[in-house]
């Protein structure tokens, strides 16, 4: 099967081309044409045929037109997904991917010199053409928007087939075509600079220079404007053109020496030059030394290269040639500068390149220069430039990495870091200024990215105002839509940096960047290129590729799922970004965005599906998700994955939020929260707090209630969260999951709720809600809801000292998180096991209960539930003499120190504490006692605080501090009958009775 658009839709069918269907049947075909391999919505589709008037039958027409389209096409050419449908054929099937493909790599083969297999590429991809884009599909934004850009791609391409047979010496066939390419194309510049280049190599000068003088007068008149830099370069070099004179030279070479000033306050690069210093002045070499240094716009090449220049000064004593390249310069051009400088006559100077070549590397032949070539776009402009000599070195800088530079040094630049690049400030503003404001100085340094000619600029826009603070300064530099206006100084201007590598760029190159400044994600994988352009992965790869070579996207190594990843300089990001808003609307704009939100939505719920635990029930909005090509491959390992992209995560939902996009900010979210709590990941409470705020300012309800009930859940085990709080949003949680009658979503909220309760020690209200849970769960066939009820149900029993109800509760739950499969939750049961055999002085039983639920942790790499299961052991340990108490305790109180788990860390000080006294140090575990009892008391856990005051007052009685006894074991017994343990509180009371007598026997 394949399609072809670049002329009238046609398809292959039995060995012919075919119009497709009716009129609306076309439309329909070119939609998913034009988003091939994506899925389109069912109200695109709908749009896309009748705009805003479509008939009330719409949805059933496009599944008849769907249904037409698939007879013609066979299956699975056009597939279902959620919401739409997508074209599922492989890009060699169609003919404007296969187009755009054979350009890309005609392309690349001559930037590498490779004119006939350029020639043979592009003459391919320009043969697909039969006429104007889809020229038999109706018209609209979508269907121009595509025609244009694949419109100007086939004048570029045939631009760069010209240039191929002009190169090949073709230019005598050539002149008729550019004749007519001109007239139809007059705005173009390119082609009146090839026809000007065919004249002239032909011999028809005067035509040549008459047709500049056409085309001028034709701009003046239309326009108003001159001819461009292109054109005007093609006139002056057929205007320069003379007959060649003799090559002559006077005897002796002169010592030219064109470096520019070494700046006065170049800072920081001290091992970069060590380094490179030392490669350029190695005298054991045979060969020509030469160093080619990259980095992006404003990193300071240029400054780099002037001060090792002069460094070298000594080390290259015969002279130093430098030369600065334009989109107008040439090597035949640069080399009639080198001549000059060498003292050839410009008479003398030979016409051909080959020539010239000869005649320089003659006069450098045992030599000692050395050549700075800066700013080059490519290796073949170096070549020419490159002495034959050993004795002679090349310094060139590009914003490319020139890896096709043969037997060079490669060395990337990048920004510096924080302290040179203030060092670089205070010696523009003075060193006291920034002495007085450190922070302020450190501030703009990093809102300039570290990048040198932005903190030039920012230092000299600063100087302007002596008086003004630095501070005043920084807080301009903050607001992102005017920094880079700020960041302009005289001739100096970040932006205009920024925009010659971008113009320089194939137009599937700027568009990339620009649609990649709209992410506010700090890095991300190479299939969002593709996701937010809407290319194939390989050629969307290629294309970021060649961001990366142009360096204006940096590749920053791989993640932790051994990937690349990358991301955009702040700078370069707010370019491309405000490009973005001028050259695509705010449709197209939004489109790319959800695409690559979407990827990282679809992409972090297959990483959610693949972790060992759930604490909630799965509810999803229905908004697009986009699939990246590699999904298993890339999420396998899912806590890798969600490690990854945690950053991206918690940005892409803020910016989802910040853009109205509260349904994709509320599932990105909510797709996360299981890694969030099983990491007790920081973002988490905040992530999703951005996205309720979305979701209530949208009026999502769905989002509203999964958010407050997600939000629930993440309080646990932390002393700075709110039991009222989690209670409030279980509550609200609760109302709408019933208003919406998603019954799930209701039974985790009547859970969650009963655990605030349970931990508060309202049995009572906890039990109500619990057993509400329960039934919902059971009713709607609910496991894990069913699940989470009996673990509940276990802890209050345990709680009240209910042993046998507590038993039954658990087992049952045991078995229904075995069936389930749940790793994690059969560890937080079997912990619940160990902790009832306990209480019992069960030791053997509950030891080995505890010992699975750690073993379980560690398989599942849950470092909360080993932390907790890890201390619940260490207490059995200590009450039953085990030797391994205090060790498996210290581990437990590690693990949950360093994972800031308020819970582990208090009932690991709890078996501390009653350790140090039965050691006989009782005043060490008096104190220990105590920083638990007030952990318990922040984590608003009654039971737990109930426990550690009942040890605390019988550690103080036993030093013979009657007093905080009395008081600490009467609290003790009162928290015990709160919580209906009448059998906790009975003991707690017979130690209370002695020790109060004695207290008042001593007074």
């Amino acid at each position: 099967m394949r399609i072809r658009g670049l002329g009238p839709l046609e398809t292959s069918h039995e060995g012919q081309w075919v119009s497709p269907g009716g009129f609306k049947a076309r439309s329909l075909l070119a939609a998913l044409l034009i988003n091939a391999r994506l899925c389109v919505s069912t109200d695109d589709l709908i749009y896309e045929l009748w705009g805003d008037e479509p008939p009330a039958s719409c949805r059933t027409l496009v599944r008849g037109y769907v249904l037409s389209l698939r007879r013609l096409l066979g299956d699975p050419v056009i597939r279902h997904c959620p919401g739409g449908y997508r074209l599922d054929l492989d890009p060699e099937e169609i003919d404007a991917c296969r187009f755009e493909n054979l350009s890309e790599e005609a392309l690349r083969h001559r930037r590498r010199g490779d004119t006939k297999q350029a020639a043979a590429l592009l003459s391919e991809a320009l043969s697909l053409w039969r006429g104007p884009v889809l020229s038999d599909v109706r018209q609209t934004a979508l269907v121009a928007a595509f025609a244009d850009r694949l419109g100007e791609r086939r004048l570029t391409t045939l631009e760069a087939r010209l240039e191929n047979d002009l190169t090949e010496g073709r230019h005598a066939e050539l002149v008729e075509e550019l004749k007519g390419l001109v007239v139809e194309h007059p705005f173009r510049e390119g082609f009146a600079a090839l026809l000007m280049k065919s004249l002239h190599a032909c011999g028809r000068r005067a035509e040549s220079l008459q047709a500049f003088a056409d085309h001028r007068r034709y701009l003046r008149e239309e326009l108003g404007l001159e001819p461009g830099p292109e054109l005007r370069q093609v006139h002056q070099a057929v205007l320069a053109c003379e007959p060649r004179a003799s090559a002559t030279l006077t005897p002796g070479v002169p010592r030219p020496v064109q470096t520019p000033p070494d700046l006065v306050d170049f800072t920081g690069r001290e091992e970069e030059i060590e380094r490179w210093s030392g490669v350029l002045t190695a005298r054991d070499s045979s060969a020509l030394r030469t160093l080619a240094l990259s980095g992006r716009a404003g990193v300071g090449k240029t400054s780099l290269l002037v001060h090792l220049a002069h460094r070298l000064r000594r080390s290259y004593p015969d002279g130093q040639l430098y030369a600065v390249f334009t989109a107008q310069t040439t090597p035949a051009t640069v080399l009639a500068q080198f001549l000059g400088g060498l003292g050839v006559p410009g008479s003398a100077i030979p016409e051909t390149l080959a020539e010239r070549v000869h005649l320089y590397r003659s006069l450098l032949a045992g030599r000692r220069f050395l050549i700075l070539v800066d700013d080059v776009d490519s290796e073949a402009r170096v070549r020419p430039l490159q002495p034959g000599s050993a004795g002679c070195a090349v310094l060139v800088t590009s914003r490319k990495r020139l890896l096709g530079l043969e037997s060079a040094y490669f060395a990337d630049l990048d920004v510096l870091e924080s302290e040179p690049a203030v060092s670089l400030l205070s010696k523009i503003v003075t060193a006291e200024r920034v002495a007085a404001e450190p922070e302020a100085a450190l501030e703009i340094v990093e809102l300039c990215g570290r990048l040198p000619l932005a903190v030039r600029i920012a230092g000299a826009r600063a100087t302007v105002r002596p008086e003004s603070r630095l501070s005043v300064f920084a807080t301009a530099l903050r607001d992102e839509a005017s920094r880079l206006d700020r960041l302009k100084a005289g001739d100096l201007d970040v932006g205009a940096a920024i925009a010659t590598s971008y113009v320089s760029l194939d137009q599937p190159e700027r568009r990339l960047l620009r649609l990649l400044g709209l992410l506010d994600a700090p890095h991300f994988p190479s299939w969002v290129a593709a996701a937010l352009t809407g290319m194939p992965e390989r050629s969307a790869e290629r294309t970021l590729l060649s961001l990366v070579d142009a360096r204006l996207v940096d590749e920053i190594g791989t993640g932790a799922e051994g990937r690349s990843r990358f991301r955009l300089h702040d700078l370069i990001r707010i370019f491309a970004c405000e490009r973005a808003a001028e050259e695509h609307d705010a449709h197209t704009r939004r489109a790319a965005l959800s695409r690559a939100l979407g990827g990282w939505l679809h992409l972090a719920e297959e990483a959610d599906a693949r972790l060992p635990a759930h604490t909630l029930a799965t509810l999803r909005a229905a908004v697009p998700r986009w699939y990246p090509e590699a999904t298993t491959e890339l999420v396998h390992a899912p806590f890798t994955w969600f490690e990854t992209e945690r950053e991206a995560i918690a940005a892409l939902v803020q910016q989802a939020a910040d853009l109205g996009l509260a349904e994709l900010a509320w599932s990105l979210a909510a797709a996360a929260q299981t890694f969030y709590e099983l990491r007790d990941a920081p973002e988490g409470m905040r992530t999703h707090q951005v996205a309720l705020a979305a979701c209530r300012e949208s009026g999502t309800r769905l989002g509203e209630a999964v958010m407050l009930r997600n939000l629930a859940d993440l309080h646990a085990g932390k002393s700075d969260a709110s039991l009222a709080d989690k209670a409030e949003s279980a509550e609200l949680a609760l109302s709408i999951f019933r208003e919406l009658g998603e019954r799930r979503g209701e039974a985790d909220a009547l859970y969650l709720a009963a655990d605030a309760h349970r931990l508060r020690g309202d049995h009572d209200h906890a039990v109500t809600s619990i057993r509400e849970s329960a039934e919902l769960s059971r009713a709607h066939g609910y496991r894990l809801g069913e699940l989470h009820a009996l673990q509940q149900l276990g802890m209050i029993s345990t709680e009240r000292g209910e042993r046998e109800e507590s038993l039954h509760y658990a087992r049952q739950a045991l078995a229904v998180a075995e069936e389930l499969g749940s790793p994690r939750d059969e560890c937080v049961v079997r912990g619940l096991l160990g902790v009832i055999h306990k209480r019992q002085g069960e030791f053997g039983e509950g030891g080995a209960q505890l010992r699975l639920a750690v073993t379980n942790a560690q398989a599942t790499a849950d470092p909360l539930l080993e932390a907790q299961m890890l201390a619940h052991l260490g207490q059995l340990y200590v009450e039953d003499g085990h030797p391994e108490a205090r060790e498996t305790l210290e581990r437990g109180l590690a693990l949950s120190l360093a994972c800031h788990y308020d819970f582990g860390h208090a009932v690991a000080l709890h078996g501390l504490g009653v350790l140090e006294c039965g050691e006989g140090r009782p005043a060490v575990g008096i104190v220990r006692l105590g920083a638990a009892a007030e952990l318990w008391d922040r984590l608003q856990n009654a039971f737990g605080k109930a426990r550690t005051l009942a040890a605390l007052g019988e550690a103080q009685a036993g030093t013979g501090d009657l007093a905080a006894a009395r008081d600490t074991l009467t609290s003790a017994c009162e928290e015990f009958r709160k919580l209906g343990n009448e059998q906790e509180a009975a003991r707690i009371g017979a130690l209370l009775t002695p020790v109060s007598a004695a207290e008042l026997q001593e007074r």
